[in-house]
């Protein structure tokens, strides 16, 4: 048992990517789901922007963003940030940025 939670904490350390994860998704309905992929460019990093705007619907009145979680599908040192609105907000702009030379894909969820 000791040997296989070693190996597990080894394994973890290895895994190193960088995932956003920021505010909550207990019990709040999902507004959007994306997988984002683009491919690489030589010896660059490569940088994406995500716009979302909460649609101005009768059920959405006053609803705004309690959660936000973009996956690194690639598990490099790819970065994802939130550059203008976000939690509290209903609209964020996501700045998504590669590792160099890689392939950028991010799983996105936005939840409200």
């Amino acid at each position: 048992m000791k040997l296989f939670c070693i190996s597990l904490l080894v394994l973890v350390a290895l895994v190193e990517c960088k995932h956003t994860f920021m505010g909550t998704n207990v019990l709040r309905p999902q507004l959007y789901h994306a997988i984002i992929t683009h491919h690489a460019l030589v010896f660059r990093k490569r940088v994406e922007n995500l716009s979302y705007t909460i649609p101005n619907l009768a059920g959405n009145a006053g609803r705004t963003i309690q959660g936000i979680l973009a996956w690194d599908l690639t598990n490099t040192d790819a970065s994802a940030n939130v550059t203008q609105g976000g939690i509290g907000y209903n609209y964020v702009n996501l700045r998504m940025k590669s590792s160099r030379g890689e392939d950028l894909k991010f799983e996105v969820f936005i939840y409200a």
